[in-house]
Order: structure tokens, then sequence, then C-alpha cells
């Protein structure tokens, strides 16, 4: 860029001596390089300081690793790749036939479940009358080893210790079968009581259970989670995907706004300010000029970030040479829409300072793209 004005001046004055016949001598030749030099000078700190440039941008793209929920071979992959999908379309299946068996395994369980639930009101029904009746069986031998203790305390007992003692066992054993009676009534109560939703517990969890079964037999449809398109395509029909987060099995690039990310020097911060306009070139249109504004400055730098780790913490970068990142929204254009994501570009942003100056950066911008055309194979 800086050579660009040099180059310019450098004619300018070539023609100026040719038109106005100067002499070339030792005054006039110093004059011109000594004139150059403070308003070349002059003219580039102005245009840097007040209209910040930058060789390093790329047109910006949000990618989502697409990262099946559930792990098993592929039996069907989209036939679109790289080509515009809309939101739900079927990127790839996994073979469901393990998770429709799980899910049907669990409905049958469920179906048992609640039909076990049913019967349980049944046998508390039961189990109450068998209560009644043991309970009125232990009254009766309650009462007849009372009729015994009665009758062994008369000055003439009709007993006999044989048959005081039986009829004492009897009472006990009927005892005995009443908190039985009583216990197995509790249960069965406590087990209709434990409720959730408004089902038995083991009815809940087995419908839980279900639930999460059908989630996972509908992951077998990787589908595409937004308008966009699916890119880097390699898995095929035999496959095995893996529910694992670190093996994504293709990218999706979702539909987004057209975004630069443009990377300037840390001594840009002076002008850079959401709002400014900006204008941006690529290489791969050469010529042309795109119009854009600059909306945000990242606040933070790459090599800025620290991580917790078992070593003692150093500056990552020198002071200074760590440069900063803002993002351009560009404006619409259809040329645009024709060029790759991450694309490399130029940028060149206008603050209101200086406005005059600004032409300047414009031409030279515009030259910059018409260098484009020019490009040598190694």
């Amino acid at each position: 860029m800086d050579l660009l004005i040099v180059m310019t001046y450098a004619a300018i004055s070539w023609v100026i001596f040719k038109v106005f016949n100067i002499p070339v001598n030792k005054w006039s030749v110093p004059t011109a390089v000594l004139g150059g030099i403070f308003l070349v000078s002059g003219l580039i700190l102005l245009m840097n300081y007040n209209h910040p440039y930058t060789n390093n941008a790329q047109k910006a793209v949000i990618s989502i690793p697409v990262v099946p929920q559930v792990s098993g071979h592929v039996i069907s992959v989209t036939d679109k790749p790289n080509a515009p999908q809309k939101k739900g379309d079927i990127l790839f299946r996994i073979d469901p036939s393990r998770y429709q068996a799980r899910l049907d395994k669990l409905l049958a369980d469920t179906v048992t479940a609640e039909h076990e639930t049913a019967a349980l009101q049944s046998e508390l029904e039961e189990a109450q009358a068998f209560t009644r009746k043991v309970r009125a069986e232990r009254d009766q031998s309650s009462q007849e080893y009372s009729r015994y203790i009665k009758g062994s305390q008369a000055q003439v007992n009709p007993f006999s210790e044989r048959d005081i003692d039986t009829a004492r066992q009897t009472f006990l054993g009927q005892e005995a079968s009443l908190k039985a009676a009583q216990a197995k009534e509790a249960q069965i109560q406590q087990l209709l009581k434990s409720k959730i939703n408004g089902d038995q517990s083991q009815v809940a969890s087995l419908k839980a259970q279900v639930a999460e079964a059908r989630y996972d037999l509908e992951q077998t449809t990787v589908r595409a989670p937004s308008d966009g398109y699916a890119t880097q395509v390699l898995i095929r029909p035999g496959t095995y995907a893996a529910a694992l987060p670190l093996r994504p099995v293709m990218v999706f690039i979702p539909a987004q706004q057209k975004l630069i990310v443009a990377s300037f020097r840390q001594n840009a911060l002076l002008r850079l300010k959401s709002g400014d306009m900006a204008e941006v070139v690529f290489n791969a249109l050469p010529g042309q000029v795109f119009q854009a504004r600059l909306k945000s400055v990242i606040p933070v730098t790459p090599d800025g970030g620290y991580q917790a780790s078992g070593t003692l913490q150093t500056l990552s970068t020198t002071a200074g040479s760590n440069e900063v990142l803002a993002t351009l929204e560009l404006d619409p254009a259809v040329e645009l829409s024709q060029l790759p994501d991450g694309i490399g570009a130029q940028v060149a942003v206008y603050s209101d300072r200086f406005t005059h100056v600004a032409v300047m950066r414009k031409i030279l911008l515009r030259m910059t793209s018409w260098t484009h055309y020019l490009y040598l194979d190694h």
C-alpha cells in the first residue's frame, strides 16, 4: 500500500519535471525527494491513523459439527452435499433396529406394569377381607382363651393345664396371623400410594424410559438443524457413527448473515468504532469493491486468554504484537453469494476524522483490487 503511494508520487514528480521543463540538478532532485518524503510520510501517517486498513481479513462463517445423539451403523446419507437444504431435511440415518426393539420392550413392560397396578387394587380388597377374617378369628380365640383363664381361677377348675396352654397358643397364633395380614395390607396400600404425576411409581419409571427410548429412536434420523448446507460429507452407508463430541461425522453451515472478520493493529483501536463505514475487496473478485459497516470490535485478543494449568502463567505474546479482531457486516450483493465461505479479503475502515484523506485510501484500495487480476503460479 505504501509502495503504491510512493510510486504515484514518483510518477507525478516525473510528469511535473517533463511538463514544466524543470532541470535535473543537485537542487531540484533533492528538493523533490525531500518534499516527497515529508508529503508522502505525512499523508500515509494521517491516512493509516484515521482510516485503518488490513489485508488480513476473511468472509467469516459459523459451522456446526454434526454429532449423532446415538451410535450405530449408517444406512443412508443425503445426496445433496454442499447444496442448500431446509431445516428438518434428512442428513443421514442410523440403523434403528436396536432402538426400536428397546422401545417395543419398554412399551410391553409398561402395559404389564399398568395391569399389575390395576391388580393391586384387587389384591388390596382381598387383603382387607382376609384381615377382617383373621381379626374375627383372633377375637374368637381371645374370648376362648379368656374363658379358660376365668375357669382356671374358679374353686373348681374344669380345665386342665394342657387345655389352657392350647387355648393360649391358639390365641397367640391368631394374633400373629392378624399382624401379618395387616402388614401385607399396609404394603399394598403403600404401593398404591407411591405415585408420580398420577401414575404408580413403577409405571412412571417405565413411561420415562419409554420417552427416552422414543427420543433415541427419533435421533437415528439426523436432520438439518436450520436452513443451510452440509459440507465435508465423508460418511457412507455402513460407516459406524459414534455419539462422541470429538468425532463429528460432517459439518453443517447454517444460513447466516454475511460477515467479515478482520485483524487490525492495536493502534487502530483509536479510530475503530461501531457503525463506521468500510469497504471490502476480495482476491476472487478483482476490480470490485463492496460496501460494509463496522459491527463491533471483539473485546478480547486471541493470545490474551489463559487457562488453568500446572505451569506458572507467562505472557503468551510480545506486548503490542497481538492484533485485535473486528467484525463487519456486508451490504447485500449478488456477487457475494457466489463466494465460498472463509475466503480472504482486504478491508478499509473510514472514520469521521479527516474525511478528505479517505479519498486516498479508497483509491489505494481500488488499486489493490485491480492488482488481483495479476497472479503467478509458483
